[in-house]
């Protein structure tokens, strides 16, 4: 150690809780200019212990001159499991997952092991092989940026001198580059819509009354009864998406806890939504009574009384809904088979992220502030309201400029 690195000292560890987390240990540092620092780094006091060490090794050595040839010999994958603890402290579970998986497939494909040697045409090479799989130029920005991430995240840290990609230009990401477009539904695709889940709802559940008959009914009628248990209708699942924009996982993920009577408001957790920040979105009074009424219907599906802790919304066999499965879009190209809307045409596809995006247009075609639409849907800036979810059809212009067209549109809405 230098003289002045012995100076600025080895820096001080404390624990210190804040928020709803984990308690983290934190270092109390001065740096190379001998500012004092304050930074988190892990839950765990042996990995804050050894980060404290790299802090301070890596200020010593840019002290000395050898600061930026000491730091680019680090392993990326020294790096990883760093990133990721400290990232598991400030994101999602779901994200720190995807950001895992995305590191590990774009470290595996480079020859390049240290940061030093991490070359930007190897990640050109590497964006190519991906397009060439297919994949969309957003899907292929979000895999790069994860490394972008951590090697910025290391820099700032003072793990590394600096990184050898924080210039890399992301792949162009307009309308024209989208591979998978999604169009909203109409005013009158939506009531179309909700009109066919209702009518999926009964044919559904007199089918299982049919079934349950026939295959019991050998047994006697208390067996019957004892296994006859309800479907639970998904209309209301629909309805809400549709009504409160709110994203697939988020509203099923939605407690009896969360759904206040009192107030017809929804609470989307932290830890369901994609900011990672609780929100709450206003419901119809009609609909909150609606969905009162269905926990008596989840009784009998469940045959026990309903916890504050259980679902607001489950499947049709009366389960929670599981994150990664097919059955919610099968249910959802049944309803719009019925309803008669068309899953793909020249306007994009219809899936159930569509609904997020059908009920961020008719916010905007009814008049509702950006600014209030962007807090229902949960966005950080407007900016993102407008050029992603706000869609505009042919009837929409229509009616923006010919006064006969907004005055039957006035007259249909009162």
């Amino acid at each position: 150690m230098s003289r002045l690195g012995r100076a600025l000292g080895q820096g001080k560890l404390f624990q210190e809780k804040r928020g709803r987390g984990k308690p983290l240990w934190y270092l109390d540092w001065k740096d190379g200019k001998g500012q004092r620092r304050r930074q988190a780094l892990s839950p765990d006091k042996r990995v804050a212990e050894r980060m404290r060490t790299e802090i301070i090794s890596q200020r010593d050595l840019e002290l000395a001159g050898l600061g930026s040839v000491e730091g680019q010999s680090r392993p990326l994958a020294e790096i990883v499991p760093l990133y990721l603890q400290d990232l598991a402290q400030r994101a999602g579970e779901k994200q720190v997952l995807n950001v895992t998986i995305h590191l590990r497939r774009i470290l595996a494909s480079l020859r390049s092991k240290r940061v030093r040697d991490l070359d930007p045409v190897e990640l050109m090479q590497y964006r190519s092989a991906r397009l060439k799989l297919g994949l969309s130029n957003r899907t292929i920005n979000v895999e790069v940026g994860s490394l972008k991430a951590m090697l910025r995240w290391a820099e700032n840290a003072g793990l590394i001198a600096q990184s050898p990609i924080r210039n890399f230009k992301p792949l162009p990401y307009t309308e024209r580059h989208r591979r998978h477009v999604r169009r909203a539904l109409s005013d009158q695709e939506i009531k179309a819509l909700l009109d066919a889940a209702r009518a999926d709802d009964d044919e559904q559940a007199a089918n299982r009354a049919a079934e349950t008959t026939i295959g019991n009914g050998t047994k006697g009628s208390e067996y019957d009864e004892r296994r006859r248990l309800p479907r639970v209708p998904q209309r209301l699942l629909f309805t809400a998406l549709l009504e409160a924009g709110s994203r697939w996982t988020e509203t099923i993920s939605a407690t009896w806890a969360d759904l206040d009577r009192e107030r017809a408001t929804m609470r989307l957790r932290a830890t369901t939504t994609k900011s990672g920040r609780t929100r709450v979105v206003p419901l119809r009074t009609e609909l909150v009574a609606e969905l009162w009424a269905l926990r008596a219907v989840h009784q009998r599906a469940r045959q026990r009384l309903v916890q504050a802790s259980d679902r607001v919304f489950l499947s049709p066999e009366g389960a929670d809904w599981k994150r990664e499965t097919n059955n919610p879009r099968r249910l959802l190209d049944r309803i719009l088979e019925r309803a008669g809307i068309a899953r793909q045409t020249a306007d994009g596809v219809v899936d159930l992220h569509s609904l997020r995006h059908s009920a961020a247009s008719r916010m905007a075609r009814h008049g509702v502030p950006l600014i209030v639409a962007a807090r229902v849907l949960g966005h950080a800036s407007t900016e993102i309201t407008s050029q992603v979810y706000v869609h505009t059809t042919s009837e929409d212009l229509r009616v923006a400029v010919i006064p006969t067209d907004r005055a039957q549109v006035r007259t249909q809405t009162a």
